[in-house]
């Protein structure tokens, strides 16, 4: 009798281990979903603040070039002009 309930309970510990493993892999799955989502987002972030830093350049070269605000904003058109024909030209020689 001894023997049939060790290997009961030794049946029942091993069915309850295996349960928790099943469902660990099943979380750790989700986890690893989870976080390629949010490195996708923080590449996004990433792309977008070097995108709004260089125009935060452009835009302060811009300024240091001209006085009034009419040749200031001639000026940043040029500028962003030029910026946006380099940005196809390094666009293209990526492909």
């Amino acid at each position: 009798m001894e023997s049939t309930q060790l290997i009961g309970g030794f049946k029942e510990k091993f069915e309850k281990f295996v349960y928790l493993y099943k469902e660990l892999k099943i979380e750790n799955v989700q986890l690893q979903q989870e976080i390629n989502k949010l490195k996708q987002s923080l590449k996004e972030k990433d792309d977008e603040l070097v995108k709004l830093k260089h125009k935060l350049e452009t835009n302060d070269l811009a300024k240091s070039f001209v006085g009034s605000s009419k040749d200031r904003k001639e000026a940043k058109l040029k500028i962003n002009k030029i910026v946006r024909e380099i940005d196809n030209c390094i666009a293209l020689l990526n492909r």
